[in-house]
This record gives C-alpha cells, structure tokens and sequence, in this order.
C-alpha cells in the first residue's frame, strides 16, 4: 500500500516539477470553458416542441379546401371563444360566466364587477388606471368614477336627440373611450372614424355610414361645411382643450340655423345635474363601427362588429398570453396605435378588463417615434402599427456602428437563438448592446404588440428584424396578422418564439397561430390549389370575432410542412408580388 503511495505522490512531484506558465493558462482556459458551457446551458424559455407544433388542423377536409387551423385553446370539437367569460360578484370559480359586452368591460373598470384572483393578478387598487399625457411635460390621472360621469351625461344627451349613429372623430383620448361606452349603454352605434382625414373624405364618410351625431375636437372639422354636406346630421359635440375652453364653441354658424343642434362637452358635463348613475338594462348593445383605411383620405372599408365580435377577440387577446405573461395591475399599457384599429383597441380594453394602468397619448398612430411618445412614461406593454416597429428597428440599426457593440449584439442574438430571452449579465455590464430608448425607466417595457394589416402596404418585419427589436426593447414581441372584418387578429406569433432565418430580409415574419376567436383554412384560387404536397389557396377566416361569420382576406396563403409536426410557413400575395410570410405559427 505504502508502494501506492510513493508511486502516487512521484508522479505528482513530476507534474508539478515541469508546471509553467503556459500550465497555467491551460488550466484557466478549461475552467472558464466549463463555466461557460455550465452557464449556458439554461433551458429555454419554451420546450421547442411545443413551438414545433402549436396549431391543430382538422382530421378531414372538404374538397377544394385544406384542413381547418385551429388555437389548441379550442380544439376541434369544442367551442370557439365567443366572449370574456364575466363572472358576477359571488360567482364559483367553476363557472363558465357569459360572453359580455362593453358595458361589462366599464363594469369591471369600475370594480363593480371584481376582478379575479389568479396567480399572476398582482394588487389592485379596486379601480382601473386611465392616464393621458399631454404636450411635452403634463401628464394626468383621471378618476375612473369622473369618466363614468361623463359617459353618463354625454349618453342621456345623445339619447335625448334621439341619436342612432354617432361618428366619433378624435384622435385617442379619454373622450374618445367615454363615447365609445357611452353606446353600449345608451343604445347608439358608435362609427370609430380614423382622425385627420380631408374634410372631403369626412363628409363622405359620414353620409356613407349614416351618421346623425358627431363627437370630434373643436376646430378640426368645418361645422358649416359639414351641416351642409351632411343632411342628416343632427347634433355635434365638440370636446375642446383646457387652454381653448375660453371661447365660445356654441356658435353656430350662419344659414344652419335650428337644423343642428350645437354641445360642447365639458360644459355638457358641469351642467348636467340629477341622476348619473348608468343604466342596467339587459338589453342587446348596439354594433361598433369600424373604417379599414389605408390611410386618410383613402377610401374606407366599412364594417359592423357585434358586441360578441368585439367581446370574443378581448377575450381571446386575453387568453393567448401564458399566465405568468398576462397582463396585470401591475402593468403599464400604452396604446401607440389609434383606436379606431380594432387590434389596438381589443388590446386596450382587455388591459382595462384586467386593471392594468391605461397610458392615452393623442400621437398615437403609424409611424410615430415611440421614443419621444414614451418620454414621459415608463410602460411595461405596448401595442404599436408595423410602420412604427420598422421605423424603431431602422432608427436604432443605424446607430451601431462599432465592433464592440456588433459583437455584444451577436451574443443576445445567439441567446435568442438558443429560446431564451437575453437578461443582463456580468458581459452585458461591461459591453451592453445597443438599446431603444424607450420611457422614462428603459428596459421595463416586456410586451410589444407589433400589428400587421392585411393587404396594405405596410413596411415587412422579418424575424431577424424581430429578433433585432427584442434585443432593442428587452421585450418579447408578438407579431400579429389583423384584418377588416376581424375583430381583434386573425393570429399572432407565440410569445416565446424567437427562431431567426425562418424567411428572407424582405418578407414578412410568420404570425403564429389563430387566436381562440377564429380558425383558418385556405380555399383553392385559379392559380393555386391544395394538393398532396401541401395545401394552398386563399385564406378565409371565420368565428365568432369575425364580422358575419366568416370572411375572405383576399390573399393566398400555403402551409409548408417544414417537419412531421406541420411546421407552416405561409406565402401571401400582395398586388400581385408573393410576400413569404410563414405564418399562423407552426401550422397556420
């Protein structure tokens, strides 16, 4: 034994004996190697199975169709989402609760309806938070139980001018909200027209949609123009700014006369006195109207949304997050797209339903710099247009220049790859990527909703640009495909994907699967049809978010089977150019 020893203890001697310091070097490279490895082997933020599989297609199909796509939140067989499942006060957790309306929203707003205690609902001060941020430097909290005045008395005025059909034409803003519930209560369609149109196209759109009232910002719209141009107009609201309330609104102009009735709404509100409370009819709310333009001064597709339209597609907004992902109290939403885009809007007011701190700023729109709309906020969630999410990605590409910032850029990148989402480490202290200013406290935002409209020009995001953008932010983006006649997205990307290369720079990223509100499926064209090798056509979509049941987007669509797991990818015809798209996630 003691041999053993001796042998041993020689041999270390040896070793030791001939030790320098390339030894030395040697030694410290094989331990930071293991290091590393050890630290970079986390597990990803999702299992890649289950990005590899993610919608569910029918077991059969109908000639001249593919299978039908579907959320595997509503697998075939089972309903689709049709509402927010509300839920009285007192209600057993086990119940199924009903579809809901605006109304149900404010309700919940409010705290009337309580919000529900899941893992993930954070403290709640009982009340949703609705902020509005005005110039440059004055941002105000308004109080939730003031706005319910307002919806109040701006209701019973309308209702007492027997108003059918209110164009409401303003830029975002807590009037615009007011209005837009003040329908669902008091019983008039609200017409959501998109703010700084010609006022040609105005008067057009107003005579198109048959509108008897309209709500829009002092000295935006010609009164005398639009009295004559409008026949059937009867009453206008003007919301006017505290620094221009010392004029007279009330005036109206000469050869109108009586035919048009002439309000302005803060003194529509400091008037109105007797009973405020809104009412609790059980009664059908009336439709939503939507305008699918292009842009201002384009012609308008019209569409009417149901209350269910408009309840499923929050609803479903609501579940495709996971729920440690959801939106919270906790949360800060900014609205960077008008509300007159029904994805922007879903999204507020299912950020509203969940008692999240609603920021409104008036800028919100395409292609705004969402670094200076952000200045005086610090959102944790934010939805923006594509126009908006390119001109960032653009903006802040451009301002890499050195290698070092090139090389920190590449070690996210490499970390987004692998399914993680990049924190900040010892590496990224020494030598941080390149950020996108974004509020006042950067690095908080962790969801940005970026919206695609289908067939309008709007700018391509790849998934490298994607993958970019959530280097910038430090957020998970979620890339949605949105339409005219559905409520809410037809899809959006998972929000724990974060593969690059999936398509050329200039072509558009997959949109992930089909929220629970819808499913897709693509319908044979002239040109393409589904056959064994992979199906193909036009895409059509349908649930109950979707405006008369079912629609057409009118482009084409394929689904590519990438792997034994329907991996999808998507072409998309564009004016007659073919955008690869791969989208509806792995299958749709």
């Amino acid at each position: 034994m003691a041999g053993i020893f001796n042998q041993l203890d020689a041999q270390i001697a040896e070793l030791l004996a001939g030790w320098n310091i390339y030894s030395t070097g040697l030694l410290v490279g094989i331990v930071v190697f293991i290091g590393w490895v050890v630290y970079d082997t986390q597990d990803a933020d999702t299992h890649p199975l289950l990005l590899a599989r993610q919608s569910q297609a029918s077991y059969v199909r109908q000639p001249g169709e593919s299978a039908i796509y579907r959320s595997p939140e509503a697998p075939h067989g089972y309903s689709l989402r049709t509402g927010l499942a509300v839920k009285p006060p007192g209600a057993p957790m086990y119940s199924a609760g009903r579809d809901g309306d605006l109304r149900d929203i404010w309700r919940r707003v409010t705290g009337e309806i309580p919000l529900e205690k899941n893992a993930n609902a954070g403290v709640s001060s009982g009340t949703a938070k609705i902020m509005t941020v005005f110039g440059k430097e004055e941002i105000t909290e308004h109080d939730v139980m003031e706005i319910s005045k307002e919806i109040s008395v701006i209701g019973q005025h309308l209702k007492e001018h027997n108003a059918k059909k209110v164009a409401i034409y303003l830029p975002n803003s807590v009037e615009f909200l007011s209005s837009l519930f003040a329908g669902a209560f008091y019983g008039f369609s609200p017409i959501l027209i998109p703010y700084n149109q010609p006022h040609s196209t105005l008067i057009e759109l107003l005579i198109q949609t048959g509108a008897d009232s309209l709500i829009a910002q002092a000295g935006s719209v010609p009164l005398d123009e639009v009295s004559k141009g409008v026949s059937g107009l009867r009453s206008v609201i003007w919301t006017v700014e505290k620094t221009s309330r010392h004029m007279d609104w009330n005036e109206v102009p000469e050869g109108i006369g009586g035919k048009t009735d002439v309000s302005v709404w803060h003194e529509l509100v400091s008037e109105r006195t007797g009973s405020l409370q809104l009412p609790q009819d059980t009664e059908k709310a009336p439709n939503v109207v939507f305008l699918w333009q292009e842009a201002p001064g384009k012609p308008a597709e019209i569409v009417d949304f149901t209350q269910q339209n408009i309840s499923a597609a929050t609803g479903a907004l609501i579940s495709a997050l996971p729920v440690p992902q959801r939106l919270s109290p906790t949360d800060t939403f900014f609205p960077g797209d008008t509300f007159t885009q029904s994805y922007t809007l879903c999204l507020t007011l299912a950020a509203l339903f969940s008692h999240s701190t609603v920021v409104i700023n008036s800028v919100a729109g395409p292609g705004i710099d969402l670094r200076i709309a952000t200045r005086l906020i610090a959102p944790t969630v934010a939805v923006v247009s594509a126009e908006t999410a390119a001109k960032l990605h653009d903006t802040t590409t451009t301002s890499i220049t050195g290698s070092l910032k090139k090389f920190a850029h590449y070690l996210e990148t490499r970390v987004l790859t692998s399914g993680k989402l990049p924190t900040d480490t010892f590496l990224t202290r020494l030598n941080a990527p390149t950020r996108a200013s974004i509020g006042t406290t950067p690095g908080k935002l962790r969801l940005l909703f970026v919206s695609e409209r289908s067939g309008h020009n709007t700018p391509p995001l790849s998934s490298e640009d994607l993958s970019d953008l959530r280097i910038y932010t430090k957020a998970r983006v979620i890339y949605a495909l949105t339409a005219a006649k559905v409520a809410g997205a037809v899809a959006q990307t998972n929000i724990y994907d974060y593969r690059r290369g999936t398509t050329p720079a200039n072509k558009h990223c997959h949109f992930g699967i089909p929220l629970s509100s819808v499913e897709v499926k693509l319908k044979d064209t002239v040109s393409h049809k589904t056959t064994d090798d992979g199906p193909v056509g036009e895409i059509i979509v349908s649930g109950p978010a979707v405006a008369g049941g079912e629609t057409e987007l009118g482009v084409d669509g394929t689904y590519h089977e990438e792997s034994e797991r329907n991996h999808a990818n998507m072409i998309q015809v564009l004016s007659g150019k073919t955008t690869h798209l791969r989208t509806f996630e792995e299958t749709v």
